[in-house]
C-alpha cells in the first residue's frame, strides 16, 4: 500500500516553501489517501492537482482556496467509491479570485503620523483571507489575490480593512459586504463570439449595496471579470477597489 499520505505529512506540511517552483500534482492509486492534507495549500504556486484511482479520498480541507494559481484541478470517476465525485467537490461551484487593488482616502488610526497600517480580511462562511500589511499609507497598493471556493453563492462576502497595532488590539477601519451573483449571471451568458472587453452587465450604486459607483462585468480575453469600488461603512471615509474573477473547476458543480 502507498504511504503517500505520511509522506505528504512529513515533506509538505512542514516544508511548504522547500519546492518552491513546483506547479504540478499527480497521485495515482494511492489507496491509503483519505483527505488531503491542509499543508498541500500551502504551496500557493500549484496550478494543476490531478489524482486518480484513490478510492478512500472523500474529503479536502477548504484551503483549496488559498492555492492563487490553480488553474486546473481533477479526479478520476474512481476516486470515491461512494460517488462518481469525491464529496467535497460534489456542492464545489467554482473558485472566486478577489484582487484586492487598492484603497482610497482610508481612515487615520495613528494620529501622530496622521497615517495608517492597513490590511484587508475578506470572510465567506468558514473561509477567513488576508492581505500583507502596507505600512503608514492611507493610499494604500496591495494588488493582491486572495482565492475563495464557492458553494453558496448566497453567503455574504464580508471585507473589513483593519490598521495594524502592535501594542492593541488591531482596530478596524471600516468594512462593505458585496454579491457575486451578477458575475455569475455574466459567466452563465452564451460568451461564444463576444469580442474581448465586451461589457456583459452594469451594476448600479444603491441602498442595498456598497458600491460607491457603477461596476461593470466584463468579458476579456475569455474570461469574466468585475471591477468594482466599495464605499466602507462605519468609518468616516475610504473606498476599496477590487477586481473579481471567476474560476472553472473540472469536477465541480459549475455555475
Amino acid at each position: 500500500m502507498c504511504e503517500v499520505s505520511q509522506a505528504l505529512s512529513n515533506c509538505i506540511i512542514k516544508n511548504p516553501n522547500m519546492l518552491p517552483n513546483l506547479i504540478e500534482i499527480d497521485i495515482d492509486y494511492c489507496n491509503d489517501l483519505m483527505e488531503l492534507p491542509p499543508g498541500v495549500y500551502d504551496i500557493i504556486h500549484l496550478q494543476k492537482l490531478i489524482i486518480t484511482n484513490c478510492h478512500n479520498l472523500s474529503a479536502t480541507p477548504e484551503g483549496i482556496g488559498c492555492i492563487t494559481d490553480l488553474e486546473s484541478q481533477s479526479q478520476s470517476p474512481t476516486t470515491c467509491s461512494a460517488s462518481a465525485s469525491p464529496s467535497w467537490m460534489v456542492n464545489l461551484l467554482g473558485l472566486l479570485r478577489v484582487r484586492v487593488c487598492r484603497g482610497t482616502n482610508l481612515a487615520v488610526r495613528d494620529f501622530w503620523s496622521l497615517r495608517s497600517d492597513p490590511y484587508i480580511v475578506i470572510k465567506m462562511g468558514k473561509q477567513r483571507l488576508k492581505t500583507n500589511v502596507i505600512k503608514k499609507n492611507v493610499n494604500p497598493e496591495w494588488n493582491e489575490d486572495l482565492t475563495l471556493s464557492i458553494e453558496d453563492p448566497n453567503l455574504p462576502i464580508m471585507l473589513t480593512v483593519y490598521d495594524e497595532d502592535k501594542f492593541s488590539l488591531d482596530e478596524k477601519m471600516g468594512d462593505a459586504e458585496f454579491d457575486i451573483k451578477p458575475l455569475l449571471e455574466g459567466v452563465k451568458m452564451h460568451l461564444e463570439g463576444l469580442s474581448s472587453d465586451t461589457i456583459l452587465k452594469k451594476v448600479q450604486p444603491n441602498r442595498q449595496n456598497c458600491l460607491a459607483e457603477e461596476s461593470c462585468i466584463i468579458l476579456s480575453e475569455g474570461k469574466v471579470f468585475q471591477d468594482m469600488h466599495l464605499k466602507l461603512r462605519n468609518v468616516e471615509c475610504g473606498e476599496v477597489k477590487l477586481r473579481l474573477q471567476w474560476i472553472d473547476l473540472p469536477g465541480s458543480k459549475g455555475v
